[in-house]
């Protein structure tokens, strides 16, 4: 390729003969020979010619000195600006005889600089001003090639060595804190390894990296705990952006929520205070389950009905469902039974549990807590049957906001209830579908609904099997008997199989002695069939039989599940509830029993008004509390009959009497 020369560069002829130019120019072209190489007469060229000799190789340039790219790069040109005046003033003061390394020069080229240019004598260190005439000397006192272009960062890791490396770090701190970063690392090393088996293109980063990277979340510790509530929700955005993921599902959090909050139910009372099940995708912040229990505490019962909820969409209008890869919880007494790891592992889903009392590990499922605190419990806006507004969920009590502040008692949370259950269900639905349709900043304005559709068209979610979620979620294990017509009886319900039946024939066969008690494994909300296993002595593996039916239910009714409680009961309310969308606008108004009619006691604007002293009123007051025999009349006493108010004087037994006298006498 043809490249424009420069005066002083070199060429060689195919007889190895070297020509310096000395001149050229659009119209020609002067090459004087080398006094070493060159040859005895040199060459006056037009620029037509020159080019051809060029482009034929007849003239081969062999340049003597670099060209010099006059177009600097805009930090280049910073940093000219930054070290001109210390090069040029440098410059002078090793003309005139100074060493220019050494400290003494340097702090006078400094005071030089301040008194010229006004500029601090701290402004740059004496070993940065060597370090910038170095490269002044060697660019052979040219400062603008002794400021070499900035190199551009490469970006360290290719798209699977940065998905893999995120995974495997946030995962390692949302356990806890990394103290030991070599031993963190040396787990990194082998999980890569591992990984690079599957995924080629999966690379290993360095130690030093992968340190920065922990550094830099177990810093947010610090934040978290310092109480600020500013800082700390600014901190969340920003922990949020640092755990990526790629896919919907890929991260589920869920997490547990108390509320000074109590609802009516079917017969008019208050109920116990409502706990909210959230369980949310990451990717999408899409809200996959939502249930709602009252008057429990946290457990397993509670966090599996949240867990199957991811499985199944709420609503038309709340769609978004399937199977998560990874679980996210806390060691919360639901969270952390082993019923429920062993139905995660069931179905094949990664289990990672945060330490207690550091909310920060899920700080997507906690951002939407604060979320559904601020913008449905107490900022919502709702419209009473009256016609009136009112700001904030109505019967909800907010924490307190001090520490010397009283918490609201039991009592009167129960007093504020005025909203029914399926009003609260409906309400908290409607919540929801606007909350998954509302544009997110942290998700460059779009809806959680947008990104989550999205994210299924470039990754179709995985079909989710019902008979395995259904295997798998019967955690709760009884030990009921065998009988011989192939029926076992759990929580008032029977459940029979003919597999069972010869199973119980095949065992009394080989030994009629042996006990016939089964463990049985069931799901509390679900009472269309159970799992039995069948470890008998005379067997040498247990027995395993899903799905065995409910000998009540038939045909239609196998379709949806049916829990224990409704098979078990006719009427009433059923003391969890999940979310549906059946929606009444009604409040209750609880009837309070009066207060006793005592005494009026008089007031102080009374007192004052009768000019009484302070002696009066105290002496008047003892006198309305004085004893006061109460006459009784001669008709009471006589004939016991009613008197005119109604009032039954009852008629003392005096065998009632002797027979208590008796018991004093010797």
């Amino acid at each position: 390729m043809y490249q424009p020369p420069v005066v002083g560069d070199t060429f060689i002829d195919i007889a190895q003969r070297k020509f310096n130019l000395a001149y050229y120019d659009e119209l020609q072209a002067l090459l004087n020979p080398d006094p070493m190489l060159g040859s005895e007469t040199g060459l006056h060229l037009t620029q037509d010619d020159f080019r051809s000799k060029i482009d034929s190789g007849e003239l081969r340039p062999a340049y003597a000195i670099t060209h010099e790219n006059n177009e600097l790069t805009a930090s280049q040109k910073k940093e000219l600006k930054k070290r001109e005046p210390y090069i040029t003033e440098l410059a002078t003061l090793v003309h005139d005889g100074y060493k220019p390394t050494v400290d003494e020069t340097i702090d006078k080229l400094k005071q030089i600089v301040h008194d010229k240019y006004h500029i601090g004598t701290e402004k740059h260190g004496n070993s940065t001003i060597a370090r910038w005439w170095k490269q002044y000397r060697e660019a052979e006192f040219n400062l603008k090639k002794s400021i070499a272009p900035r190199k551009s960062q490469p970006k360290r890791t290719n798209t699977a060595t940065e998905n893999f490396l995120n995974r495997f770090f946030t995962d390692t701190w949302v356990k806890g804190n990394i103290e030991n970063i070599a031993r963190g690392y040396s787990s990194y090393s082998k999980a890569a390894l591992k990984a690079q088996t599957q995924n080629d293109a999966i690379e290993q980063v360095s130690e030093r990296t992968f340190s920065r990277r922990i550094e830099g979340l177990n810093a947010f510790n610090i934040i978290l705990n310092s109480g600020n509530y500013s800082e700390v929700k600014k901190a969340l955005r920003t922990l949020s952006k640092k755990i990526k993921t790629t896919h919907v599902l890929e991260r589920v959090e869920m997490d547990r929520m108390s509320l000074n909050l109590a609802l009516i139910d079917e017969e008019g009372k208050p109920t116990g205070n409502v706990s909210i099940y959230i369980a949310i995708d990451c990717h999408s912040r899409y809200p996959l389950s939502v249930t709602f229990e009252l008057g429990t505490s946290e457990d397993t019962e509670g966090v599996v009905r949240s867990f199957k909820r991811i499985f199944e969409s709420t609503s038309d209008q709340l769609n978004a469902c399937g199977i998560p890869f990874k679980i996210i919880v806390d060691n919360g007494s639901g969270y952390k039974a082993e019923q429920f790891k062993q139905i995660t592992q069931r179905l094949g889903c990664e289990l990672i549990k945060a330490p207690s009392n550091e909310p920060w590990r899920k700080p997507f499922v906690e951002s939407f807590n604060n979320t559904l605190r601020e913008e449905f419990f107490k900022g919502g806006e709702f419209k009473l049957p009256d016609g009136t507004i009112t700001i904030g969920l109505p019967g909800y009590k907010d924490k307190r906001t001090h520490k010397t502040s009283k918490p609201s008692s039991e009592e009167t949370i129960k007093k504020a209830a005025s909203l029914p259950v399926e009003e609260f269900a409906s309400l908290l639905h409607d919540y929801l579908v606007h909350y998954v349709n509302s544009k997110h900043s942290s998700l460059n304005n779009k809806t959680p609904q947008q990104v989550w559709n999205e994210s299924v068209a470039l990754k179709p979610l995985i079909p989710v099997n019902k008979e395995l979620l259904s295997a798998a979620c019967h955690y709760i294990e009884h030990k009921p008997s065998l009988s011989q017509r192939g029926t076992v009886q759990v929580n008032k319900q029977v459940f029979a199989d003919d597999r069972i039946k010869q199973c119980y024939l095949d065992a009394k066969t080989l030994d009629k002695n042996q006990d016939m008690t089964v463990t049985v494994k069931s799901d509390p909300d679900d009472g269309r069939w159970v799992t039995v296993i069948a470890d008998f002595p005379c067997y040498d593996h247990p027995k395993v039989f899903d799905f065995v039916e409910n000998r009540k239910l038939s045909g239609s009714e196998l379709e949806y599940p049916l829990s224990f409680e409704e098979l078990n009961t006719t009427s009433g309310t059923p003391e969890r509830r999940d979310i549906f969308s059946r929606k009444i606008t009604k409040l209750v108004k609880q009837k309070t029993r009066s207060l006793g009619s005592g005494k009026p006691v008089a007031t102080a604007k009374e007192n004052l008004s009768k000019g009484l002293s302070t002696a009066e009123r105290i002496e008047r007051s003892n006198q309305s509390y004085a004893y006061k025999p109460i006459k009784k009349s001669k008709k009471s006493i006589v004939d016991n009959t009613p008197s005119d108010k109604g009032n039954i004087k009852r008629k003392v037994s005096p065998n009632r009497n002797e027979a208590q006298l008796g018991l004093w006498q010797d």
